[in-house]
Parts: structure tokens; C-alpha cells; sequence
């Protein structure tokens, strides 16, 4: 049997964990689906600042190794480099030997005069000695003053010594020209994507590594046909032998004003990346017929016959919570869950609060997704409010984004009262968050717009939860049942349609949770082995020159 070779595309930006990102999880899957086929074998070309992401991603997934050759450039670039060592000193907060022999110094100098004057104030027998006392403590501080001209620039600054105008403006126009050059650089620092200066840095950056993967990608004659799992990288159209781009969806151009307003210049740029790499694409695949139709061919003007449409496979969480070797299975994988809902309540942006939670047995609704305007945030929490204050709903609400990345569920917790009732735990492992799908008494999912139907259906009733979806084109198209969507579906643009369907199925748990599980188990039948069969078909097809079906 003879060997085909494929290639993935991959050009995330620094920093990305995958782990957290629902392009890494279905990168994950795919890879893992074609381990299974002994006839085909991937490449996955990326960025040299992703392959430890990428090899971190797939532990966690529990992908094997040898599933996949990873190749990359060689050494990140320098700046990359420098800005991570930095992180790693900040984040194990150790300082510098010469920081830490000055501190050391400075400490034994003050315990020294501490020691002098006190010996000195309970020797002395007159106010002579005292006097003298007070001249070497004048004497020592014209010293300093004498040898440093810093200190005697803040002295100035504190307004303890008087200087000429002139010398106070020079100072005033340093001082504040360092603050702004301090805030910018520090800025720079924690929030690198939203700094204009370090944005155009990286965009230099990526450029100059695409070049080097282009090069790398040259060099694999044997591999006959290219694949992006998304349309963000428009230098994927660079390479010469055919090509396949998924567009997931377009969500920025559904959404411009809100993702403006949220990443500005960047989000913009981004929203042009992907229109270049669309215009300038050979062959696509979409998760569903809505983005085929409603995205490419509408408003891109993508020939039909160009794309195909590949649905999902589930994703199903139940291995992670899943106890062996015990009498009662149920209650061990309980407990093994409620210990790892503890875990995760540390990544709580309210540790405050969760750090000293004791409750192991409360209630909650749970919606696993990052804050983006497209996921409908601001809907779900005015719907939990609602029933919180007035149907007295005793359960919290978990969510997984970072609120301080997303001001308007921040602002709108805050001004509502909810920091102990909106809890937001960021950053969960893969075992965190199936723990968290299971304990849930209810999953919702309110978002407006997605690539596919989304996972939250699979993932929640794989570990035997409930769950409440908006209605939208890409979930109607898969949960095709009209008495299953009666059941579970609410209007994403009414709070209170939302607010209703959630009570009814926390009251009607088992009987939603009896209702769901068939369709729930006709939708796995489908496997990724499935979904990486039909992506090979098409880029079978490509690399023979034929045309989609």
C-alpha cells in the first residue's frame, strides 16, 4: 500500500494556548481521526514559536506523537525570545543576584544606622550628645545629596528642596514623559496584541516566518496538497501545489462595529486577512450549508462548486470523568469531578470570593465558551437575573471567559450585584471542563452565530447533561428534529424567550435529558475518522486536479 502525504497549515500568533481554543480542540480531533488511516500520513508545518503550543495541545488531547511529522524554523526570532524570557523571570518573580545584593546591602546599611541611633539615644547624657546626634544625621544627608543628583532630583520633587523655575520644568517634563514612556512600555508588556507599535512588530514578524515555513513547505515534494484549518493566514495562498482553506464562518463582518470596538485596529486587520485569504483561495470547506451559501457564495462570491461541506463529528467529554476499578462508578466519578470543579475555582476571576468556597454540592447552569460579541453574553446574563431575583433561582452561573478581557460582562456583573452568583473560570484544563459539563444542572449556549452546530449539544449529554441552544441556522441544520427544537431552542434576540426555556428545563431535566439522549446517540455514530475520510477525498480530488462534488 502506498503512502499519501497531506499538509496542514498552521501560523498562530505567540502566546496562543490551544488548549483553550475551539480551533485547537478540533485540530486535535482531526489529527487524532487520522491517525486510524495507515495509508495517509500528515506534515504540519507552523510557526517555530507554536511547536512546544501544539505539542502541549496534543498531550492534553491525548494524541499520540507519532501521529504526525511537526517541522518548523529552527529558532524563534530574538524579540519573541527576550519577551518570553522576560515572562518566565516575572512569572517566578525571581530577581536578579545584583538586584538582590543591593536590596541585601541596603538592608544591613538601615539596620546598621538603626542600631547607631538607638545605641547613640540611650547612651547620650545630655542634649549636647543629642544635638550631635542630629549634626552627623545632616551631615550623612548632604552626603547623599552631594553624591546623587537622583536623589536630589525627587527631593526637589517633593518639594523639600526649593530649586529655580527652570530646573523644576526640566524636571516636570522628564518626570512625565517617563510615566507616559512607563505606562506605554508596560502596556506593551501585558497586553501585547492591543499595542499598535508591538501589533505592527508581530505583523513584521509573521511575514518574515511565513517566508521561512514557505521555504520548508518547497522542501516536502511529497506532499501533494495543502490544508488550513482556517482562512487567517492569507500567505497560505503562497504556496504552489493545490490547496484547501476551511472557513469556519466570518463572524467579524457579522459583528464589525461590536469587534471594532472590542480590538480596534487589530480586528480590523484581522477582518482583511481573512477577506484576502477568501478572494485569493482555490478550494474551501465550510462546517455547515448556512456558511456556504451565506458567507462564501453570497458574500464572496465563491463559485459553489469550489466548496464542500463537512460537517462535525461529536465531541464527547465522558472519558475524562470516568472512574474504573470502584464499587459505585457514579459516586467516584461524582466526587472525582466536584475535586476538580474545586481545582478549577481557583482560575476564578472573583478569587476573593471562590478562594473560600466551601460549598460542594451547589447548583449551576453552564456555558463553556470564550467572550467574543458573536457568543450573546450580555442576553444570557440579563436572562439569569431575571430568574435569580425574580423566579428565585437558586443556581449560579459558570462561565469560561476572562471578564477582564470583555468590559461589558465585567460592567454589567458589577452594576448588577452578581460577583458571587456569575462565577468566571478561565483557563480550564480539558478535565476541568468535563467535570464542569457534568455537575451542570442545565447547559446553555445562547450564542448568535457559529461555523457548525456547536459543541456544547455533544459535549454536555456525553456526561449526561441537559442543554438549551439558540436558534440558528447552523444548529437547525443538524438537530433536525421538530419536537426535540421546540423542546430546547430559544430566540437568542428575546431575554426573556431564553429566561423561559431555561426554567422549563431545569423542571424538566429528566425528561429533556430522555429526549435529547436519542438524537444524541444518532449524532455519534459519526466519528472524526468520518470527517478526515471526507477532507482526504477532497484532497484527493484536488491534488488530481478534479472538481468538488
Amino acid at each position: 500500500m502506498s503512502m499519501k502525504y497531506y499538509g496542514i497549515y498552521l501560523a498562530y500568533a505567540p502566546g496562543l494556548d490551544l488548549r483553550h481554543e475551539g480551533l485547537g480542540r478540533y485540530l486535535a480531533a482531526f489529527v487524532k481521526g487520522a491517525s486510524l488511516r495507515e495509508d495517509v500520513r500528515f506534515v504540519l508545518v507552523c510557526p517555530s514559536w507554536s511547536r512546544e503550543g501544539i505539542a502541549e495541545l496534543f498531550a492534553s488531547e491525548g494524541v499520540p506523537e507519532e501521529t504526525l511529522e511537526i517541522i518548523s524554523p529552527a529558532k524563534k526570532p530574538v524579540v519573541l525570545r527576550v519577551y518570553e524570557a522576560y515572562l518566565e523571570r516575572k512569572k517566578r518573580n525571581n530577581k536578579s543576584r545584583v538586584v538582590r545584593w543591593l536590596n541585601e546591602r541596603m538592608t544591613a546599611l538601615k539596620n546598621s544606622l538603626s542600631n547607631h541611633v538607638e545605641q547613640r539615644l540611650v547612651t547620650t547624657q545630655s542634649l549636647l550628645g543629642v544635638l550631635g546626634l542630629l549634626i552627623e544625621g545632616l551631615v550623612a544627608l548632604a552626603a547623599v545629596i552631594v553624591i546623587s543628583p537622583v536623589v536630589f532630583a525627587v527631593l526637589i520633587g517633593l518639594g523639600i528642596v526649593r530649586a529655580p523655575k527652570i530646573v523644576r520644568w526640566i524636571l516636570i517634563r522628564f518626570f512625565k514623559r517617563f510615566r507616559v514612556l512607563s505606562s506605554r512600555f508596560g502596556g506593551a508588556v501585558q497586553e501585547p496584541k492591543d499595542d499598535a507599535f508591538v501589533f505592527r512588530l508581530y505583523k513584521r514578524m509573521e511575514s518574515i516566518e511565513s517566508e521561512k515555513m514557505l521555504k520548508l513547505i518547497n522542501g516536502q515534494s511529497k506532499v501533494k496538497a495543502w490544508y488550513s484549518p482556517t482562512a487567517f493566514w492569507p500567505a497560505f495562498n503562497k504556496i504552489n501545489t493545490p490547496r484547501l482553506m476551511c472557513v469556519p464562518d466570518v463572524v467579524l463582518s457579522d459583528f464589525p462595529v461590536e469587534f471594532s470596538g472590542l480590538g480596534g485596529d487589530r480586528y480590523m486587520q484581522t477582518f482583511e486577512s481573512v477577506r484576502r485569504s477568501i478572494q485569493t483561495g482555490q478550494h474551501f470547506i465550510t462546517y455547515s450549508e448556512a456558511v456556504k451559501w451565506e458567507t462564501l457564495v453570497d458574500q464572496y462570491s465563491v463559485n459553489p462548486t469550489d466548496v464542500t461541506v463537512i460537517h462535525h463529528a461529536p465531541n464527547m467529554l465522558h472519558k475524562w470523568v470516568t472512574t474504573r476499578g470502584f464499587s459505585d462508578l457514579v459516586e467516584t466519578s461524582k466526587h472525582y469531578c466536584w475535586t476538580l470543579l474545586s481545582a478549577a475555582m481557583h482560575k476564578s476571576s472573583n478569587r476573593h470570593y471562590t478562594s473560600g468556597f466551601k460549598n460542594s454540592s451547589f447548583k449551576f447552569l453552564f456555558y463553556a465558551s470564550q467572550f467574543r460579541p458573536n457568543k450573546n453574553l450580555l442576553m444570557l446574563l440579563r436572562a439569569y437575573e431575571y430568574l435569580l431575583r425574580n423566579k428565585f433561582l437558586s443556581h449560579k452561573l459558570i462561565l469560561t471567559g476572562d471578564p477582564d478581557k470583555f468590559s461589558v460582562v465585567k460592567k454589567f456583573i458589577s452594576e448588577h450585584g452578581l460577583q458571587n452568583d456569575v462565577l468566571c473560570l478561565y483557563g480550564l484544563s480539558i478535565q476541568e471542563l468535563a467535570a464542569c459539563y457534568k455537575l451542570a444542572d442545565l447547559a446553555v449556549n445562547p450564542s448568535l452565530s457559529e461555523g457548525g452546530c456547536p459543541f456544547t449539544f455533544t459535549e454536555a449529554l456525553s456526561v449526561g447533561t441537559p442543554v438549551v441552544m439558540a436558534r440558528i441556522a447552523v444548529t437547525e441544520e443538524i438537530l433536525v428534529d421538530e419536537k426535540l427544537q421546540a423542546k430546547m431552542f430559544f430566540d437568542p434576540y428575546d431575554w426573556r424567550d431564553m429566561a423561559h426555556r431555561i426554567e422549563w428545563a431545569i423542571e424538566h431535566r429528566d425528561e429533556l435529558v430522555a429526549l435529547q439522549s436519542e438524537t444524541y446517540q444518532r449524532l455519534i455514530q459519526r466519528t472524526w475518522t468520518d470527517v478526515v475520510d471526507e477532507h482526504i477525498n477532497v484532497l484527493d480530488l484536488i491534488s488530481s486536479g478534479g472538481q468538488h462534488q
